[in-house]
């Protein structure tokens, strides 16, 4: 989802005041190094997409200790919290936003979020103890990344096309591209 910063947003605020405010104005917000940020509407072929990857998340993790969830936020840090598309979370405090406790964090790209989302938001999840794989799919090329946490604390890309599977180590999933790009003819 792309970043559009509203002419109005002029307060800072710590991740735990992000978290407990609520802006009145029925618009979706992510906090960017103390900022209020409003998140764009996904088009419908980046839904599908999302919601492709969640139902097969969840359905893999059904009775596991660990969750698949949309749009929730993350706290990275003191001054970040991110809405990624889809998570998996292991928070055995079951708090009802701000996760950190996420092995893997999905971003499906949008034309207008691409270079953000491979860039500075991934330099903003990276800051997540737990993280270990973040899976970007770029539903318009039928295209996925997958960058995992190397033993020597790098982070290694694995890029998939179309239907090959996709494997996903931190919830020991093997995801056919298939099955990521399901119904995609009917978007618009």
């Amino acid at each position: 989802m792309a970043y559009r910063l509203p002419a109005a947003t002029t307060m800072q605020m710590t991740s735990d005041d992000f978290l407990a405010w609520d802006s009145g104005d029925g618009s979706r917000y992510e906090l960017i190094d103390g900022q209020t940020v409003v998140m764009e509407s996904a088009s419908e072929g980046h839904q599908i997409v999302a919601c492709n990857l969640y139902v097969a998340m969840r359905q893999h993790l059904h009775g596991a200790p660990c969750r698949a969830i949309l749009s929730l936020e993350v706290r990275c840090d003191d001054g970040n919290c991110l809405v990624p598309d889809v998570m998996v979370y292991c928070d055995k405090d079951k708090r009802p936003r701000g996760m950190e406790a996420c092995p893997l964090i999905v971003e499906v790209l949008s034309r207008s979020s691409a270079r953000d989302d491979r860039t500075r938001k991934f330099a903003r999840y990276r800051r997540l103890a737990a993280l270990r794989e973040y899976l970007v799919v770029d539903w318009e090329q039928r295209a996925t990344e997958v960058h995992r946490l190397a033993i020597d604390g790098s982070w290694q890309v694995t890029r998939y096309a179309g239907g090959e599977v996709v494997y996903l180590a931190s919830i020991d999933l093997a995801l056919p591209g298939d099955v990521i790009f399901a119904d995609l003819e009917a978007a618009a």
